[in-house]
């Protein structure tokens, strides 16, 4: 079996997975609102699976030699969920963690949260 040729494929995959995957993924591009920054950090999750193999021929050239063709294949999921967002303004730094339901329904949890911090840094920066 052409070993070479299954690492060949898996470390390809890893490659394509890495250039999705980068620190601009987990802590993502920050946000400016009425001079707060907020930056969402995301929990990344990957699965791989490859496998391969060799199998028979009927062709008398390939049983002769005992090169066999090989079969191979590689899979993957990749999964970005967001987890908290840092709030940023000139005179703390505050984490608001998103809950533990799904993706869609965290965010919606925490919009709120997010917009009183903004609502008070907007309050602040007007008593000023």
């Amino acid at each position: 079996m052409e070993i070479n040729r299954i690492e060949e494929i898996v470390e390809t995959s890893i490659e394509k997975i890495k250039k999705i995957v980068d620190t601009n993924t987990i802590i993502g591009e920050e946000i400016v609102l009425d001079g707060k920054r907020l930056i969402p950090v995301s929990k990344i999750t990957i699965g791989l699976v490859s496998g391969g193999g060799e199998y028979k021929s009927s062709d008398k050239k390939i049983s002769k030699t005992k090169t066999y063709p090989m079969a191979g294949g590689v899979g993957s999921g990749l999964s970005v969920v967001p987890i908290a967002f840092l709030v940023v303004d000139n005179n703390s730094v505050k984490l608001i963690k998103v809950d533990n339901f799904a993706p869609l329904e965290k965010l919606f949890d925490t919009l709120p949260k997010i917009t009183n911090a903004i609502t008070d840094a907007i309050k602040n920066q007007k008593e000023k």
